[in-house]
């Protein structure tokens, strides 16, 4: 079992039937546009550095410690006073034993609780700014940063990646259903012994067959056509890239990240949209906070020089920045 974020994947095993229906095949055009819109870190004749899936996405397990895992910790810190203070009248009718099992029982699910809040710290807070992937050209594999030291990238050929969408169904307060590009790390056998998500991360709030579902799943389709094109063209098929992410931690740009597209949206004319920005506005601030403190706690990913030798570093940027 390996986790990416807060899912888990099952490893030790072949790729199902929905994987290999959704995958995406390197040497196939999915779209016809290649563009690539806040995904790209760095870019040189050799290789694009780019975000995982998962990059905006930190914050919110900060943000569930700090409300639900307090509360769970007060709660259980409740449950033991009691414990330790029994009630005169409780023990006046001998009833502590009902009392002493209610209490473990609650303690056990508050344990439970903050158990979840916690793990869900530790993947934001105390572990990397990102984990960066690499599309190298020179030796034609995909490089995919999981920590640092010994065994901590992945390595992938290019020419038999197993890429692919993933679809998760809808969940959570806004009912959306995420997409995002996910690469499966196949041992000689074909089982999965690792995974990594890639480049944009879509949420749908309608069907993906609807025009709303299918604008946004161009999106996702144009960023891994950028890389494919990249790996399969060279950097002379693909547009300059627009605008890079930084790797720089300040409040600045986690607002910047955070509120990405508002302006857009309050530009767009649309009264609907304008409103539902101006609303999301201060959540939206929150997690700009909370994603600017889980990073301040985080360290830099490093690569090994072995991986910086093969992706010859050294190698100007030609024609890929604007």
């Amino acid at each position: 079992m390996a986790f990416d974020g807060h899912s888990r994947y099952k490893l030790n095993r072949p790729v199902t039937d929905t994987e290999s229906s959704a995958r995406l095949h390197v040497n196939e055009r999915r779209t016809d546009s290649a563009k690539s819109v806040g995904t790209v870190f760095k870019a040189t004749d050799s290789y694009l550095e780019v975000c995982d899936g998962l990059y905006r996405e930190k914050g919110w397990g900060l943000l569930a410690f700090s409300t639900a895992g307090i509360l769970f910790f007060c709660l259980i810190a409740m449950f033991l006073w009691i414990a330790t203070h029994m009630p005169i009248a409780v023990r006046a009718k001998g009833q502590q034993g009902i009392v002493y099992f209610l209490l473990a029982i609650f303690s056990l699910i508050g344990i439970g609780g903050l158990a979840v809040t916690v793990r869900a710290l530790l993947i934001d807070c105390f572990n990397y700014t990102r984990k960066p992937i690499r599309f190298n050209r020179l030796d034609r594999k995909i490089y995919a940063f999981r920590h640092n030291g010994p065994g901590g990238v992945f390595s992938v050929p290019w020419d038999s990646a197993f890429l692919y969408v993933e679809r998760k169904p809808k969940a959570g307060l806004a009912g959306t259903a995420p997409r995002v590009v996910r690469c499966l790390v196949l041992n000689d056998e074909g089982l999965v012994v690792g995974t990594f998500s890639v480049g944009k991360y879509v949420e749908l709030a309608f069907e993906e067959n609807s025009p709303a579902g299918q604008q946004a799943m161009e999106e996702l389709y144009q960023d891994f056509e950028y890389y494919r094109r990249f790996m399969e063209e060279g950097p002379s098929a693909v547009p300059p890239v627009a605008e890079f992410l930084t790797t720089e931690v300040s409040f600045r740009n986690s607002l910047k990240l955070q509120f990405d597209g508002a302006s857009d949206l309050l530009k767009s004319g649309n009264p609907v949209m304008s409103l539902v920005t101006i609303i999301a506005a201060l959540p939206t601030f929150i997690l700009a906070v909370a994603y600017y403190i889980a990073q301040r706690t985080c360290r830099e990913p490093v690569w090994p020089e072995e991986v910086e030798r093969a992706c010859n570093a050294a190698t100007p940027s030609n024609g890929l920045t604007a």
